[in-house]
């Protein structure tokens, strides 16, 4: 088993993110059929590139999302609009689980998050098994 896994996504990175695509209706929570695709589609990209045992113990990840934009003045510049990372990889980390990369997404001890505009929109992630036990 690797301690590392690299995976490139290519093409726009999603923006209907679980803070946008869950709503409450009669006592319960749902996902809207825009979220049910994010994921339906993010889970048949990643499904390749997961273990053939979910991991154990901690993970750190790492992720990058590139939107596509034409200008190539605007190409690397920081994303400052939604979605907002945080929920970018709920959703990420969230469908990760569903594929079998680890057992729960508490796992994830040490994340990083980025957004900014590339005219080669893609995801880049990287999971790890940290050293050590911590601080």
């Amino acid at each position: 088993m690797s301690d590392m896994i690299r995976i490139m996504i290519p093409g726009e990175p999603y923006r209907k993110t679980h803070q946008s695509g869950t709503h409450i209706g009669q006592g319960r929570t749902y996902k809207d059929a825009g979220l049910r695709e994010v994921e339906s589609r993010l889970m048949e990209a990643l499904k390749p590139y997961a273990p053939s045992a979910p991991w154990n113990g901690p993970v750190a990840l790492s992720v990058a999302f590139a939107y596509g934009t034409k200008s190539e003045k605007k190409s690397g510049l920081w994303k400052i609009t939604k979605p907002d990372t945080d929920n970018l990889m709920k959703t990420l980390k969230d469908c990760m689980t569903a594929c079998g990369f680890w057992w729960d997404d508490a796992q994830v001890v040490e994340e990083s998050a980025s957004k900014y505009w590339d005219v080669d929109p893609h995801i880049s992630i990287v999971a790890t098994k940290p050293e050590g036990n911590g601080r």
